[in-house]
């Protein structure tokens, strides 16, 4: 299945958000002195690293190994 340049550039969008997702909550983690946010933080943080990696394996399979 080919993809479209306007698919790929609206999923590499999504990557981008679910990275930002990511830093920001470990960084909250990190921050919060609170151990139970901390780990809400951490899993939240861990949840959008797991949307990031299917993500890019599902492109990384439609798209023949493209990088983006």
């Amino acid at each position: 299945m080919q993809l479209t340049e306007m698919e790929v550039f609206h999923i590499g969008e999504q990557l981008r958000s679910e990275s930002v997702a990511i830093a920001k909550f470990a960084t909250a983690a990190q921050q919060s002195t609170e151990p139970r946010l901390q780990q809400l933080y951490s899993r939240a943080a861990e949840r959008h690293r797991g949307h990031y990696e299917t993500i890019l394996r599902q492109m990384q399979t439609l798209s023949g190994q493209r990088q983006f």
